[in-house]
């Protein structure tokens, strides 16, 4: 690990899959996933933030169910990013602060992650509008989904709000280093999959090649925050665990493991590229 630099914080995102039973979860008995999730990961990204504003009974209770210093990364509302296209955002922006007030009191969110559509193509004014919007009190990364955002300009405008570069492992757009913050280094892992991103299993060497990469942005910023999002088949927690396993994190501290247990899909040979 990085010399006076903390542990980089890996995890999934999601964790209510079903098919993740059996695989991860228990296939029998009733359980508490969050709960259990957060036994063996630090970190969580919401998902489910994307396609609506969770209310905030649900928020508190995401909360009461997570230990003490679990942190959760949430993804701004679809409304914002593909609907309203980044304008006129002033109302959806509140809901959505709204609802997370319950773990922004406990101090529990990390960040949260604005995902914009690859239709919606690099506009300043536009853009400029929209940054001024955010408030200041919890880190955003934005993840670039389309080339006229991989600019110069636009890597500025980051810079000037003080906002973070999404760094991606997907088949579109190549691995990109660039940090516009040194708070904050935000890593997603969508998978190489086809047609379906991400419905892939890294392999191990894939993922020994993004330790030096992690060992990177550890070095440049203060936290390192990354997220699997190949879910199909529970591939995202035995590639998180891999990970964990290769850069010797270790379980989380209020886990009471000494070593960090592989879900029941990891062992034996990863799955490549059309691989069940």
């Amino acid at each position: 690990m990085t010399e006076g630099r903390g542990r980089p914080l890996i995890g999934c995102s999601g964790w209510d899959y079903p098919e993740w039973v059996g695989r991860f979860y228990p296939s029998r008995g009733r359980i508490d996933r969050l709960s259990r999730y957060a036994q063996v990961f630090p970190v969580v990204e919401v998902d489910s933030s994307f396609y609506s504003i969770p209310t905030v009974a649900t928020v508190a209770g995401w909360d009461r169910r997570t230990p003490r210093g679990f942190r959760f990364a949430a993804k701004f509302p679809q409304e914002i990013t593909h609907q309203r296209r980044l304008v006129d955002c002033e109302e959806p922006l509140r809901l959505h602060y709204e609802a997370f007030r319950p773990l922004l009191r406990s101090s529990k969110v990390a960040a949260f992650l604005l995902q914009l559509p690859p239709s919606l193509p690099f506009e300043e004014g536009r853009v400029r509008a929209f940054y001024d919007l955010l408030p200041k009190q919890v880190p955003v990364a934005v993840e670039f989904r389309e080339p006229s955002w991989l600019t110069p300009r636009s890597l500025d405008l980051l810079r000037e709000f003080h906002l973070s570069t999404t760094v991606v492992d997907e088949p579109l757009l190549p691995v990109d280093l660039t940090l516009t913050h040194p708070e904050l280094a935000y890593v997603r892992w969508h998978g190489r999959g086809s047609p379906v991103w991400y419905d892939y299993r890294y392999r191990p060497e894939e993922l020994r090649a993004w330790v030096p990469r992690v060992e990177e942005l550890l070095s440049r910023a203060k936290l390192v925050l990354g997220f699997f999002n190949n879910h199909f088949h529970a591939d995202a927690t035995a590639n998180a665990l891999e990970l964990d396993e290769m850069m010797g994190i270790g379980p989380p501290p209020w886990s009471g493991r000494l070593d960090q247990p592989f879900p029941p899909s990891a062992p034996g040979a990863p799955r490549g590229p059309g691989g069940p």
